[in-house]
């Protein structure tokens, strides 16, 4: 009975010392100010950026002493979702609390711009559409870094939110990411269709389809014609690339920033009997096997 009660005592006491280091620690963690607290600085809550990655980054940047208790009053708040994206600026040390309470307030210190890229857009387009919601940025000085980092077909078109302070390489460098990471998701298994040899084969050729194809299943039949064409050896032809007239095989760059839509087009083309394709004046595409057919449609279409 003794053994009995001195077990029950040793447990109750464990669990009562085990409260009272979780009630310290809370107490430090949630009262207590950082000591290097970086005042007169700014927080970035970036697009798709996950709550776990919020409180780490608060965390070892020093606004917050605890990522764990961070997240844990977030949830209980019920409060999970509503960071907004933005520039935060901290000119005063704050407590835990205080720091949550700003960041869900939905009031960030400088939101972050919105900017719409589309599928089919040049470099040229790409930054004149950035220049628009972010005037400081520099036409010449985005088009240096994008020749720079051999980006033309990389600038991935989305949806992205940037400060107004981004600078040209840092928009670069995201968009490019952008694609790695997308085109890697989706293809990393897809073989690549002879004779394209590489990725880069792929991203020019995609960028064609943007201009000569409008929905996805012409764009897979226009990809199955074209690989038809480099396969026998015949020069592309297509009015959007007009080189192609001059010289076989594919422009030496991309014309333009394909979006997943015609990089699918090439990983995954339509076999069909077809050699020839026009766009007609009823904006519908019309094929044909043979270059005598291809005449009459173009009589008949254009």
């Amino acid at each position: 009975m003794i053994f009995k009660n001195k077990k029950i005592f040793s447990v109750t006491m464990g669990i009562l010392g085990f409260l009272f280091v979780v009630f310290i620690f809370t107490f430090w963690s949630t009262k207590t100010i950082p000591n290097n607290f970086p005042v007169g600085t700014n927080f970035v809550v970036e697009e798709g950026e996950s709550l776990r990655s919020i409180s780490n980054r608060l965390q070892n940047e020093n606004y917050i002493k605890s990522a764990l208790l961070f997240r844990a009053w977030i949830s209980f708040l019920g409060r999970d979702r509503h960071i907004q994206l933005g520039v935060y600026s901290f000119d005063k040390p704050l407590v835990l609390g205080a720091v949550i309470k700003k960041l869900v307030s939905g009031n960030p210190d400088a939101p972050l711009v919105s900017i719409t890229i589309p599928e089919g857009s040049t470099s040229f387009e790409v930054a004149s559409i950035i220049k628009k919601e972010l005037p400081k940025l520099s036409v010449d000085i985005f088009g240096e870094k994008v020749f720079a980092k051999k980006a033309d077909g990389k600038l991935f078109p989305s949806t992205y939110y940037l400060l107004p302070s981004t600078t040209e390489e840092r928009i670069v460098d995201i968009m490019t990411e952008t694609f790695d990471k997308k085109y890697e998701a989706s293809f990393s298994k897809t073989k690549i269709n002879s004779p394209l040899k590489d990725k880069d084969d792929v991203i020019i050729l995609a960028s064609i389809l943007e201009g000569e194809a409008k929905t996805s299943t012409d764009m897979k039949i226009v990809a199955g014609i074209l690989l038809k064409r480099l396969s026998l050896n015949m020069a592309l032809q297509v009015d959007v690339a007009k080189e192609t007239y001059n010289r076989r095989g594919l422009p030496i760059q991309p014309i333009n920033n394909p979006g997943m839509i015609a990089l699918d087009a090439v990983l995954n083309p339509t076999t069909s009997p077809y050699l020839y394709y026009i766009t007609g004046r009823d904006g519908i595409m019309h094929y044909s096997k043979t270059f005598e057919e291809h005449k009459r449609n173009i009589k008949k279409f254009l």
